[in-house]
């Protein structure tokens, strides 16, 4: 166990010297290493080094990078755009199941008198339920072409 630790530690030592040369004795006790010759049957090695002279290709990686980020644009633009489409729909069942609550109101058996005031009541209703409905639809649908406008320029 010593041994190693003293041939790593030799090593690293070498390693950081740049040309340098080490002996290898063989003795009854087993191998040993040193930087000087333990008798004239040692064996002398050489360990020779070299600087970071090995790099990777330099590669441009910008081109990669740039359309990595337009993919991602892309996809968050899309996600926006079924998102806005799912709120259009939502909006329309929301306007569908008002319409049909007013339309349940009429369908009550009442008096005539009642039936009249009702249906204007009704009537008043489905115009703001429509125009908040025409509102909110405008204001998605501008949404969504201007999504759309900007997935045509990354695309």
């Amino acid at each position: 166990m010593l041994r190693l630790i003293y041939c790593s530690l030799l090593f690293t030592s070498f390693c950081t010297l740049g040309n340098t040369t080490y002996y290898k004795c063989v003795t009854k006790n087993g191998t040993t290493f040193s930087q000087f010759p333990c008798d004239d049957k040692a064996t002398t090695y050489k360990v020779s080094t070299t600087g970071n002279q090995y790099s990777g290709p330099k590669v441009n990686y910008t081109k990669q990078l740039n359309e990595l980020e337009r993919e991602r644009l892309l996809t968050g633009l899309e996600a926006e755009v079924r998102s806005n489409n799912h709120k259009l729909a939502i909006l329309d069942r929301e306007k569908q199941r008002a319409e049909y609550k007013q339309q349940e109101r009429l369908n009550h058996i009442l008096a005539d008198d009642d039936k009249k005031r009702i249906t204007k009541d009704i009537t008043k209703k489905l115009k703001v339920i429509n125009q908040s409905y025409k509102k909110d639809v405008a204001t998605i649908t501008k949404h969504i072409k201007k999504l759309e406008k900007k997935i045509a320029q990354y695309q």
